[in-house]
């Protein structure tokens, strides 16, 4: 509920910005003084933040809660925040999947990529019924284990099917459909058994977030969003003095990661 609470407000922001008469605008909250080199949400108002092997969480105003680190296994690659209560992290140069608690706490349970054979995997995304998603880019497919580690389906090389050679940085599933991006060609959609599915051209992102039928990213000093159905785009100023390095939507805040600073960023 909080998540579609929040992708209402972000609506209503966008149209208040294309209107003559601008209602609503975003204010500066806090600021805290962090470096980092990615940001992520989840759906209970979380906001987290990766810094080399290093993984912070904080609340919607920016309090720091919980922090994980581990050096032995290498920077931290990726993290999904889909389901807040089993956080996955993969460090790609040891092909290793692990998963925290909500606490940011190291839960036994982890995973090796050559358990899978699919030791170079790039990519990963939780997915339904505690299942996960990789990307392989020696086969140039994506492919979906299920909760007892098993090879459920599969996309086949993409290369062959859509004629296009891709070159992923970035992967999340939503709403049973799972989104591909390369900053060259664009994303790809794939339904919940890896059948591709159509591409979407948006091209330069790095990372986004994903409000069926809608993509949030940034770009430069602006927040934007993208309908899947009408193809329809719309921008969001967001008053920071530097270039951002990411900007995120989370219920209701706008959360802006610079060289040295998160910000935080309110409707008012």
């Amino acid at each position: 509920m909080k998540k579609v609470i929040g992708l209402f407000s972000l609506i209503a922001v966008f149209l208040s910005c294309d209107s003559y008469a601008q209602k609503e605008k975003l204010i500066q909250i806090s600021s805290v003084e962090t470096s980092g080199s990615y940001l992520a949400a989840d759906n209970l108002g979380y906001v987290y933040l990766i810094n080399e092997s290093t993984l912070k969480k904080f609340d919607r105003d920016g309090l720091l809660l919980y922090t994980y680190t581990e050096f032995s296994d290498g920077k931290i690659s990726q993290v999904d925040v889909s389901d807040p209560l089993k956080i996955m992290i993969l460090n790609a140069d040891f092909g290793k999947i692990k998963y925290l608690d909500n606490k940011l706490t190291l839960k036994k349970d982890f995973i090796l990529l050559s358990d899978l054979s699919f030791p170079n995997a790039e990519l990963v995304a939780g997915s339904y019924e505690n299942g996960f998603w990789l990307f392989d880019p020696l086969t140039n497919q994506v492919v979906r284990f299920d909760k007892y580690l098993r090879a459920s389906h599969n996309s086949g090389n993409i290369a062959d099917i859509t004629g296009i050679e891709i070159n992923p940085v970035f992967m999340t599933e939503a709403d049973n459909v799972l989104y591909l991006n390369d900053p060259q060609q664009g994303i790809f959609l794939f339904d919940r058994y890896g059948t591709y599915l159509r591409q979407v051209p948006l091209k330069n992102l790095k990372t986004f977030q994903v409000f069926p039928p809608r993509i949030i990213f940034s770009e430069g000093r602006k927040l934007k969003m993208f309908d899947l159905k009408t193809f329809e785009e719309s921008a969001l100023d967001i008053p920071c003095d530097e270039e951002p390095l990411q900007t995120l939507w989370n219920n209701d805040r706008a959360y802006v990661l610079t060289g040295k600073t998160l910000l935080i960023f309110r409707m008012d």
